[in-house]
């Protein structure tokens, strides 16, 4: 009898929260107005005035026979650990990366992958390099021509952890086909991954990035853009709708999150945990029949002990990532299995979830960190960001809101490594567009799905 006065009593103030929520929504028409600082990231013996350089010169990705050299003899040397062997209590996955998948992984990388090919297909792309905020930014740019010429857009696709530029080449190749709009595409390695430099100073934070990548978009002749991410990719580009919403003409994210301490959104999901209706309406709760907090805990506790590492101690597992090929690949394609299948299809897969992507795939991202020797300086970015968020630095600029102009479309794939409720995700993006849902796909959507998600994009683009 308590708890069930409890319940209503929670629920009474959900839905009296709410409708203040509501009114103060409606009436408060004020536009957010966001800042950040100009941060310089180039080298220590360098300042502002000596990166004048404001040209966009061509680039190459490079193929080293002694860097195969190493690796291989690297990979041969491999010392794979003793596996636990209680096959009636242990699931393929419980303990992480298991031998018999990282043993099928170095045979195929040491003995068949082909490294030359994969750099001669990259460098089918057009890549170009240009120096901002003191570092030199990689990125790819596809443009495309129609005899109609009927609509010109400009998109900016940004990237995440443990992904690369390499995520958005399929989507761009699929793009190129339109007859009936002319793009500009612009994929770039996010600063400290991949080709583009990584800074030798702090600060470099996903609020930073925003900023170099909308002066990118400035230098590349764009003063309006449509910003596409998931992950890191997702939250840069919430940052640059935020700091620049006469610019951003649209935002697709794969990954809307809110890290907001809201009180309304507190009492939403304890609301929720009573009954599904309060937090999910009838289509979220078909997608995600399991959404519950408890099973948000239990995943948060299972799956982000990755994010509380990179997030305090970086160089740490730096220093063994960088130099083990095999150990890189084994904390990669872990994420890769576990954010792209439930956990049950990834206990019961031959190949530990992996299958939807092909291993030349899967090694050809890794490459690109192992290459570039960019892991450490990848996942120093979990610190930088969560450093501003502990210090309520950029405060108002993290917790705020998009402005109400900026259109936003969402795309939900079932595999997803977390479900945000509309509902929650409402009071972060008011102008929300578009907000679709997909059996097939999670974390990695444009590498396993690319024309679902091409479709999307181009749904979103005709609403704009």
């Amino acid at each position: 009898m308590a708890l069930s006065r409890l319940h209503r009593t929670l629920a009474f103030f959900g839905l009296v929260s709410a409708v203040i929520y509501g009114f103060y929504s409606l009436f408060d028409r004020r536009p957010p107005c966001y800042s950040v600082d100009v941060e310089y990231f180039g080298p220590i013996d360098r300042n502002r005035d000596m990166d004048s350089d404001v040209k966009i010169y061509p680039f190459t990705i490079p193929y080293s026979p002694a860097q195969v050299d190493d690796l291989q003899s690297r990979l041969g040397k491999t010392r794979f650990y003793q596996p636990l062997n209680d096959p009636q209590n242990i699931t393929q996955s419980q303990y992480g990366f298991n031998r018999k998948t990282a043993e099928s992984i170095r045979d195929y990388w040491l003995n068949t992958f082909n490294w030359k090919k994969a750099v001669a297909d990259l460098n089918e792309f057009s890549h170009y390099k240009t120096m901002i905020a003191g570092l030199n930014i990689h990125f790819v740019r596809k443009q495309t021509t129609t005899q109609q010429h009927r609509q010109k857009e400009a998109i900016i696709f940004l990237h995440g952890w443990p992904g690369s530029f390499y995520e958005y080449l399929d989507v761009m190749k699929l793009m190129s086909a339109s007859t009936t709009i002319e793009y500009d595409l612009i994929t770039p390695s996010l600063p400290g991954y991949g080709y583009s430099d990584m800074t030798t100073r702090s600060k470099m934070s996903p609020q930073q990035m925003a900023r170099i990548f909308h002066v990118l978009m400035q230098r590349l002749g764009h003063s309006s853009y449509i910003v596409v991410g998931g992950d890191w990719g997702s939250i840069i580009g919430t940052f640059m709708s935020k700091l620049y919403p006469g610019h951003v003409k649209g935002f697709l994210t794969t990954m809307p999150s809110d890290i907001t301490p809201n009180l309304l959104n507190f009492i939403r999901m304890l609301s929720g945990s009573i009954s599904k209706s309060f937090l999910l309406d009838q289509d979220e709760q078909t997608f995600k029949p399991d959404f519950s907090i408890i099973n948000n805990l239990k995943l948060f506790w299972k799956e982000f002990g990755y994010f509380h590492l990179q997030s305090t101690k970086p160089d740490t597992i730096g220093y063994a990532l960088n130099d083990s090929p095999m150990g890189l690949a084994s904390y990669i394609l872990e994420k890769f299995s576990s954010w792209s299948n439930n956990r049950t299809e990834v206990d019961t897969s031959p190949n530990f979830g992996l299958g939807r992507f092909t291993l030349d795939q899967l090694l050809t991202n890794i490459m690109i960190y192992w290459t570039t020797e960019t892991i450490t300086s990848s996942i120093r970015l979990y610190y930088e960001f969560m450093s501003s968020v502990a210090s309520g630095h950029d405060k108002k600029l993290i917790t705020g809101p998009l402005d109400k102009t900026v259109p936003v479309a969402v795309s939900n794939y079932r595999n997803e490594i977390f479900y945000m409720p509309k509902i929650i995700i409402k009071s972060k993006f008011p102008n929300i567009k578009q907000w679709l849902y997909h059996q097939e796909g999670g974390h990695f959507a444009a590498l396993e799905v690319p024309r679902q998600f091409v479709r999307d994009l181009e749904k979103f683009i005709a609403l704009l």
